[in-house]
Formats: structure tokens, C-alpha cells, sequence
């Protein structure tokens, strides 16, 4: 067997369910996270940076977020499904509530989408993988300080991005309004 596919291997057996989960996560569907999960095999299998990568596990997570984030901007229709059970439940919520959870985590992802690359996939990892800030170090070979520091800058410009989004929403109906007036 060659090298890249006993290191694929290894990353998937020590990774697989836990890539699994968070492409599911990150798509809010099974069926994508199993189509995601395909992809992804076939991409490090045939992927030159996988293979001369010194930390293989950490370019594996980074090609899941990306792929997930890739077919993300695809989609141009509101996700069902596994939104209601993927979101924090709390003694049975309303439909009503899980209206509403379901439309601010696809306002989250949406704006998770808009930040830059690096950002997108360290605030994933510690926020939606939550993993530490020490693992997202060893992945990305920084020190935990910055990895915070980035998390930190992530939180805020998505704070920023959805503030925008509320603000304009707000804008739009107001011109309705006066245009009906």
C-alpha cells in the first residue's frame, strides 16, 4: 500500500466519525455530510498536499470545513431535516422556537461563510468542533495565544455581519412601508 493511502487511512480510522459529525454539523443534513464524506476521501486520496503534509489529521479537518462551507454557497434554499434535532433542545421548544433556532444557526453559518478562510476554520473547530484552543494550535502549528486572538477577531466580525444583516433587514422593510404610505 502506498504511503498516502496508509496515511489517509490513519486519519480517517482516528477522524472519520468525528469529521462525520462535523460536516453534518456544518451542513445541517445526513445525506450531505455522507456525499461530503465521500468527497473528501476522494480529494486527500488524490491530493498532493495531503500526502507531503507534515500533519495530516489537521489538513483533513481543514478540507472537511471547506467542503462543507463550498457546498454551503451552493445552496440557495432553507435547509430542513436535521436542523430541529442538531440545535440545543430544551425540554420540547415549540415549533415556533425551532422556527426561530433553526433560521439564527443558518444566519450563523451563513455569516460563519463570510469569514476569511483561516478564521472560518479556527472558529469552527473551537466553536462548532469544540475543540481546544491547544488542539486547533498543534493543527495549524501556532501558539494557542494566537488561536484565541483569532477566535476572538472570528466572534467579532460575525457579531458585525449579522448586526449589518439585522440593520439592513430593518432598512428594507422600512421602504416597504413608505413605499405602501
Amino acid at each position: 500500500m502506498e504511503a498516502g493511502q496508509t496515511k489517509l487511512l490513519h486519519v480517517l480510522e482516528k477522524s472519520g466519525a468525528k469529521l462525520y459529525t462535523l460536516l453534518v454539523k456544518l451542513t445541517l443534513r445526513e445525506e450531505v455530510a455522507e456525499d461530503l464524506m465521500q468527497d473528501l476521501f476522494v480529494k486527500l486520496s488524490s491530493s498532493n498536499g495531503f500526502e507531503r503534509s507534515e500533519n495530516a489529521s489537521g489538513y483533513a479537518w481543514r478540507s472537511a470545513i471547506n467542503l462543507a462551507f463550498d457546498w454551503r454557497r451552493r445552496q440557495k434554499r432553507v435547509h430542513d431535516g436535521l436542523e430541529g434535532k442538531l440545535l440545543a433542545e430544551q425540554n420540547e421548544p415549540s415549533p415556533l422556537a425551532r422556527m426561530v433556532q433553526a433560521e439564527e444557526m443558518q444566519q450563523v453559518l451563513e455569516a460563519t461563510g463570510r469569514l476569511s478562510e483561516l478564521m472560518r476554520e479556527v472558529f469552527v473547530m473551537r466553536y462548532f468542533q469544540q475543540d481546544s484552543y491547544e488542539e486547533i494550535a498543534e493543527r495549524f502549528g501556532k501558539q494557542p495565544q494566537q488561536v484565541r486572538a483569532m477566535c476572538s477577531k472570528a466572534m467579532k466580525e460575525l457579531r458585525e455581519f449579522l448586526t449589518d444583516k439585522d440593520r439592513q433587514k430593518v432598512e428594507k422593510e422600512a421602504e416597504k412601508y413608505h413605499e405602501l404610505g
